[in-house]
């Protein structure tokens, strides 16, 4: 029989909280990341019902966890329950990172950084440039929140629900000196081009699902850039049309890698290399497309 004494006293816990969570990816990212960097630490999932959440983060507080994740639905809810929350976060209105302090977990937002990794890896310059964003809901807002800090010149809000889309409009305008608009997805054919567009939205989530938010395939002429926050399937239909037009394609996986490797950076106070990064990035892309994206049977950006 082997024995197995990785883990001992000086092991250092750390978790995601949500409902569900049996098939979150997480545990396989963020094991992994503490085994690259050599680090003593274990990462667990925890499935938390919303009327325990105020126990549930005084608890593993008191047991000791120097990190959590937090994910669906208890981004905004968590929030309630922490000493105090970043800057970034506050603007974003959603928390999916706690790092331990003297006085209870302080609130954070990887989303956000993961999707700034992404567009630095992939090489997308946001600034001074026409963006087009799709979706109102949690990861436009992260979205919303990250072109305003990197200076893009227009954020154009396409959604289904004109009223989501002028309150998230009205909320970055608070902030955001930019030039803002709002406009339905009838419009977006006929409206100015921009130079890059994010699909924040969950249409074409799922396996064998084949369906865009962009209905007319020759609206891709001429940008420059897409970003889609879905990773299954690997390749959307909205990615596949782009790429037709010779759009520089990225899939929400990179923003999931590099958002966990940011939550990391995070509770050690350190800043991971990008080649650590593109390395854990390349290793956890072809484990989970041979196979490993069974144990995720859902869109963890949200």
């Amino acid at each position: 029989m082997n024995i197995f004494d990785f883990y001992n006293g000086h092991t250092k816990p750390y978790g995601i909280i949500g409902n569900p969570i049996e098939h979150s990816f997480s545990p396989v990212l963020q094991n992994t990341i503490l085994q690259k960097m050599g680090f003593n630490g274990v990462y667990v999932p925890f499935r938390v019902d919303e009327k325990d959440m105020q126990k549930a983060v005084e608890g593993l507080y008191a047991l000791g966890f120097e990190g959590l994740n937090v994910t669906v639905p208890h981004k905004i809810s968590v929030m309630n329950y922490l000493c105090c929350i970043d800057d970034t976060a506050e603007k974003v209105g959603a928390v999916n990172t706690l790092k331990r302090t003297e006085n209870g977990f302080k609130g954070y937002n990887t989303d956000i950084l993961g999707l700034k990794k992404s567009f630095y890896i992939n090489k997308i310059d946001v600034k001074g440039k026409k963006t087009m964003l799709i979706g109102a809901g949690g990861a436009a807002n992260s979205a919303a929140v990250l072109l305003s800090q990197l200076g893009a010149e227009k954020i154009v809000f396409v959604n289904r629900t004109n009223e989501k889309a002028e309150a998230l409009r009205k909320h970055i305008s608070s902030f955001y000196s930019g030039e803002t608009d709002v406009i339905s997805f009838d419009d977006m054919y006929t409206y100015e081009k921009p130079d890059i567009v994010i699909n924040a939205t969950s249409v074409g989530m799922g396996e064998g699902v084949w369906e865009s938010p962009v209905k007319e395939s020759g609206f891709f002429k001429d940008i420059n850039a897409v970003f889609d926050v879905i990773y299954i399937p690997w390749e959307t239909k909205f990615l596949n049309d782009a790429k037709k037009y010779g759009c520089k394609c990225v899939n929400g996986f990179d923003m999931l890698i590099y958002q966990g490797i940011a939550s990391y950076e995070i509770w050690h106070d350190i800043s991971v290399s990008d080649e650590t990064a593109l390395e854990i990035k390349d290793a956890l892309s072809e484990y989970f497309l041979k196979g490993g994206k069974k144990a995720v049977k859902r869109n963890e950006i949200k």
